[in-house]
């Protein structure tokens, strides 16, 4: 493929994603309900998460900052009418993505066997801390992170390691944007680091994991759609 066409891929594709974003974030569907005292879990990084695993950090960038606009623009609560809060942290999203999904791409098993054991302790980690002031909580978060690691080996067992860098690079991501946001919500005094620590749990657990699966599973079937086409291709020129 030239850079031509590289170039034009990359613009259809992040005009999509930035579609997607703000139809996720002006209708609200992008807003998942889940078991926890948040209520939901947003999948609005997930386009921006997408587009840097796919099509490199300055697309994950582009629709990370149609994503933090987007979320400006509809803001109800203040600390998501200041632009510092919902523009800036957003702007990494798709940028760390990328990066995670580069640095493990090339990674051999026991490497991604180790991110993915530390993933699994950090979510355990914080289903623990849920456990003690709401224990189906902390029981629910360490189920799915469970099934979730298991269905991963299962997958990287099937030499299909490439999944367990889009899992890894979907979950970062996610996080990024947790931290960020709620990190710089609390600088500017719109919520106590006490406070911004309860909403990571009961926020970025189930958005890491929901973000993790839909992810692996997007980039995954665009993936082979993608080289479905290009083996068509040789195919016609042979």
């Amino acid at each position: 493929m030239s850079n031509q066409d590289r170039g034009i891929r990359r613009v259809v594709t992040a005009g999509l994603l930035l579609a997607i974003t703000m139809l996720l974030v002006f209708t609200r569907i992008g807003m998942i309900p889940v078991p926890t005292p948040a209520g939901n879990a947003t999948i609005a990084p997930i386009p921006a998460i997408i587009g840097g695993i796919l099509e490199g950090p300055l697309v994950g960038l582009l629709v990370g900052l149609g994503f933090g606009f987007s979320s400006f623009a509809n803001a109800t609560i203040p600390m998501f009418k200041d632009p510092l809060v919902a523009i800036v942290p957003r702007l990494f999203i798709g940028v760390a993505a990328y990066y995670a999904t580069y640095a493990l791409r090339k990674a051999n098993k026991p490497v991604l066997y180790v991110m993915l054991a530390l993933l699994l302790a950090g979510l355990l980690a914080f289903s623990w801390q849920s456990y003690s002031t709401s224990p189906w909580l902390g029981i629910t978060v360490a189920v799915l992170s469970i099934a979730a690691a298991v269905g991963l080996v299962i997958w990287m067992r099937k030499e299909e390691t490439s999944v367990i860098a889009y899992a890894i690079a979907a979950a970062i991501g996610s996080l990024t944007n947790t931290v960020l946001v709620l990190s710089l919500g609390a600088l500017r005094g719109y919520i106590p680091a006490e406070a911004a620590w309860g909403i990571g749990v009961t926020h970025g657990i189930p958005e890491v994991i929901v973000s993790a699966i839909i992810t692996v599973a997007i980039v995954s079937a665009l993936r082979q759609i993608r080289s479905g086409r290009q083996k068509s291709r040789l195919s016609q020129m042979e």
